[in-house]
């Protein structure tokens, strides 16, 4: 797991901004000075579509969450397991008992945003945002057309997450655990029947007219059943990692070595050439750094000098990996990493704006930070040989399940594994010495990708 050069496994709370480390961001009260002058706190775009493009929608609909989570009137003490415990060890930790406190105090009361509305942010202390934590972990997802926050708690930790403090605590490896244990509950819910309340057609259901029109032709796209109640899904989670039907996404070139098949339903973040074995990934523009990427295992010197292709799925897209090349697994490591890292000079002050969630502009540090699944593929293709597809889990409940083993003869177009419930990224890495050529299509940002379509010839 990444941590930064100051990070003890429990530090002590932060006493001042995290300069020191980062080049500095002086919080001034709703505006912020990087050292070139105060500036307003913004938000700029997003993508994927987990999060609402602007924020003052998120707060509406925490907003709307709180009025939910104020008619529960249990104690904090009689909330979910999980729930209990992550408070409990705040509560007994000081130096996270100060941390989070900070971490909310720091978001400046009122916020100039870049709709040119201002507004409060809703949630100011960490007891009301453990309230918001179980209500989401024990409700099913409605569909919000426009509104659609596909990261809930990453709604409520969208600002406070932006603040010194919050990028402090939230990469403490003993916190991800707990976030883990919480993500856990959630993952046996959204595995349940009782997770189903919005798989129906109503104006707030994933099948009803508005979910249509981010999901055209569903019936038509994906196997469901719709003469049965909730499309035939089992869980949300079966929804979530549901198929195509057959021919939907023919494997283009299927017995053409040369040619690099996508290997997820994406859209496209980047393309990186000649990269480092150690670099600063957390900068802006961030590097990748290949030794974090792969957790320094032995196999890190094979693709330094490489490349490194990145795509995004959004909240709307298939969810299964498929396998880019004709050849055979290696290897499957699963490396556990942090749910909230974020880069720290994508945040309060930056001139192109706070970074609107975890998954978005912060998707080059998140190659090294969060927690991944790394398949070694060797390729019948001698001019490819060994390559890596990377399925990195991104925030809230989102996780990595592999379903191939080691030895085994796979085929282009053949399932790799899959995320349940939530965002995700991927990365395909080619050695050093591998010439690669993308479809330039496929080399401009956001650019859509679909599965099994060609995306690179090598040689």
């Amino acid at each position: 797991m990444f941590k930064p050069p100051y990070q003890p496994n429990v530090p002590q709370a932060p006493t001042g901004p995290l300069g020191s480390a980062y080049g500095g961001l002086k919080d001034l009260k709703g505006q912020i000075d990087d050292g070139s002058g105060p500036k307003p706190l913004t938000v700029g775009q997003r993508v994927g579509g987990w999060l609402p493009k602007d924020h003052p929608i998120v707060e509406q609909y925490i907003s709307k969450l709180l009025q939910k989570v104020e008619q529960d009137k249990r104690s904090i003490h009689e909330l979910s397991p999980s729930v209990v415990q992550f408070k409990e060890f705040i509560d007994t930790t000081p130096a996270l008992l100060k941390g989070f406190g900070e971490m909310f105090e720091q978001v400046p009361i009122k916020l100039p945003l870049n709709s040119g509305s201002t507004l409060k942010p809703k949630i100011r202390d960490y007891d009301t945002m453990f309230k918001a934590f179980d209500y989401i972990i024990t409700h099913a997802i409605p569909y919000e057309d426009k509104d659609l926050v596909g990261f809930p708690i990453n709604g409520i930790l969208d600002l406070p997450m932006g603040t010194d403090a919050g990028l402090y605590n939230l990469l403490i490896p003993e916190l991800n655990v707990h976030f883990k244990n919480m993500f856990d509950e959630w993952s046996k819910f959204l595995s349940s029947p009782e997770s189903r309340t919005y798989l129906t057609t109503d104006a707030n259901g994933w099948f009803g007219p508005a979910a249509s029109t981010d999901m055209p032709n569903f019936a038509e796209t994906y196997v469901c059943d719709p003469t049965a109640e909730y499309y035939g899904f089992k869980s949300w989670d079966d929804f979530f990692t549901r198929e195509f039907r057959d021919g939907v996404r023919p494997i283009e070139f299927p017995d053409d070595d040369r040619i690099i098949n996508s290997a997820c339903e994406s859209s496209v973040y980047r393309v990186a050439y000649d990269v480092k074995e150690r670099d600063s990934f957390w900068l802006k523009g961030e590097s990748y750094s290949l030794g974090d990427i792969f957790d320094y295992d032995t196999i890190t010197n094979e693709f330094v000098g490489g490349t490194v292709y990145q795509a995004f799925l959004s909240a709307h897209q298939y969810h299964r990996w498929a396998s880019p090349v004709n050849g055979v697994i290696k290897k499957v490591t699963i490396i556990p990493g942090s749910y909230y890292a974020e880069s720290p000079t994508i945040r309060f002050g930056d001139p192109d704006g706070l970074d609107p969630s975890v998954s978005n502009w912060s998707q080059g540090l998140i190659t090294s930070a969060a927690t991944r699944a790394i398949i070694y593929i060797q390729s019948d293709n001698p001019d490819i040989g060994l390559m890596a597809f990377v399925g990195i889990g991104l925030s809230d409940v989102s996780s990595c399940d592999v379903t191939v083993k080691e030895g085994l003869k796979v085929a282009k177009g053949g399932q790799l594994g899959m995320f349940h419930f939530g965002g995700s990224t991927h990365c395909l890495l080619f050695r050093r010495g591998v010439k690669i050529t993308f479809d330039e299509k496929y080399t401009t940002p956001e650019a859509e990708v679909l599965l099994n379509a060609p995306i690179a010839t090598v040689g």
